[in-house]
């Protein structure tokens, strides 16, 4: 971190500290009632013409050999390409059928908010994600799940407030802890401690009255070392172990929602494998914990679409499975009464090259694209747009829908622009005096 950042960070010092100040975990404190925010990573740059940005070629040659042989469809202000079906097995035209743009744009398109051409400005992994999910690349940035965490933080006792694995840009520049659990056992394991796992059953280790006595033990103890301790490292240290103990006696919540036995794939498309269980959990812990009103934000991952070879079918099975997953959000959230206070981002690092390599592969390209559904958020739109070489095209920034010359003031989409909406529609325009965004706010929703 270098001293401008440290210097922005600590302006914050409020909430530098997320335990300073802050309550018990009692039984009665009031549960965080919403906004959420659930980020979803395509890790390793996916092929946007594979999905809602399809194009055929561009002066003879192959840009997408599947829209090629197949064609592009159109449903509404959505072009997708003709035919095509993400299997299991994409190269076997018999094998079991994961999802199609056609059919997700059939049940979706309504909430969909579909940006395309969004610039990127690099090619390279890290910087790629941050811009994603900071809407900066200049300097070390919290991550937009990461802001609204530290903002819901401040006025309720959050457990889990950031729950994040493995989820493409998560930095919190220490403003807020960060929960990295990919399992929903594990949770269980750390808010049941007195419980213990004996021939596929669960045991109590002690009584409750027990446990009781245990609990008022330790917090007499933690109440004694804080009067006696004079260093500041070490009130430091017993902070840390006071606000653990905490966060672990205010899971009870979620532990009451979190459904048994845990959400697979095979459960949505029986025979399709264990693939996808991982990221469904992952999934499947955010939404309850939303519902459970012990988390704020969460960050998903869905790995391997670094396609530098076999662009085709890697891209054709990775999308089927980002589209399950997606699928599975937004149905949950609507059980789960969520989708009025829900919002959800999908993007990547950024998108593959127009043109394939020698090893049937696509490289990396900076252009890219995002989805998005939630409350503030009108669906059933496309804004921003791409040439026919896949090149950014410039739009008009009070219509992004259309595309303006740049002559006449049109200009490419940012992360920049996207941050800006979102938080705004979040409520954390707050956040633009310590950490700023390049780029005005268009008013993208």
């Amino acid at each position: 971190m270098d001293r401008r950042t440290f210097l922005r960070a600590a302006s914050s010092f409020a909430i530098l500290l997320p335990w300073a100040g802050q309550k018990a975990f009692a039984q009665n404190q009031p549960l965080y009632p919403g906004p959420f925010l659930l980020c979803i990573h395509a890790h390793g740059g996916w092929d946007t013409t594979m999905f809602f940005d399809p194009k055929t070629s561009y002066e003879e040659k192959t840009i997408n050999r599947v829209c090629l042989e197949n064609g592009i469809q159109t449903l509404g202000p959505f072009s997708y390409p003709a035919s095509v079906q993400y299997r299991l097995s994409p190269s076997n035209p018999d094998s079991l059928v994961l999802h199609s743009p056609e059919d997700f744009l059939n049940r979706y398109r309504s909430r969909l908010l579909l940006l395309n051409g969004v610039d990127l400005q690099t090619n390279a992994h890290p910087v790629g994600e941050q811009m994603t999910w900071s809407g900066h690349g200049a300097s070390e940035y919290p991550s937009i799940a990461a802001l609204l965490a530290i903002k819901a933080s401040r006025n309720f006792d959050l457990p889990c407030a950031y729950l994040a694995n493995n989820g493409g840009y998560v930095k919190t520049l220490g403003l807020v802890p960060l929960t990295q659990v990919n399992d929903a056992q594990r949770i269980r394991e750390i808010a049941n401690q007195e419980r213990f796992p004996v021939a596929g059953a669960t045991v109590d280790l002690f009584s409750e009255q027990t446990s009781r006595h245990i609990r008022q033990a330790n917090e007499k103890r933690i109440q004694h070392l804080n009067q006696q301790l004079s260093l500041p490292e070490s009130k430091n240290a017993l902070g840390h172990y006071q606000k653990a103990l905490l966060a672990k006696n205010g899971l009870g919540p979620l532990m009451d929602h979190l459904p048994t036995p845990t959400i697979t794939l095979n459960a949505l498309r029986p025979g399709a494998g264990s693939a996808l269980n991982s990221a469904l959990q992952q999934a499947e812990m955010a939404l309850y914990g939303f519902n459970s009103g012990t988390m704020a934000s969460a960050s998903l991952s869905l790995g391997s679409f670094d396609s530098h070879s076999n662009n085709d079918n890697e891209q054709l099975l990775r999308l089927g499975y980002l589209f399950v997953l997606l699928e599975y959000v937004l149905e949950t959230a609507e059980t789960l009464g969520l989708r009025d206070k829900l919002t959800v981002v999908v993007g990547s690092d950024f998108s593959r090259t127009p043109l394939y390599n020698s090893e049937n592969g696509k490289d990396h390209w900076n252009t890219s694209s995002y989805m998005l559904f939630g409350p503030g958020i009108s669906g059933n739109r496309v804004l921003g747009a791409t040439a026919a070489n896949q090149h950014p095209e410039h739009v008009n920034p009070t219509s992004p829908a259309q595309r303006l010359h740049k002559d006449a003031g049109g200009i490419v989409l940012k992360p920049s622009h996207v941050h800006h909406a979102l938080r705004r529609v979040l409520g954390l325009a707050e956040f633009n005096s310590n950490f700023g965004l390049l780029d005005r706010d268009i008013q993208l929703f």
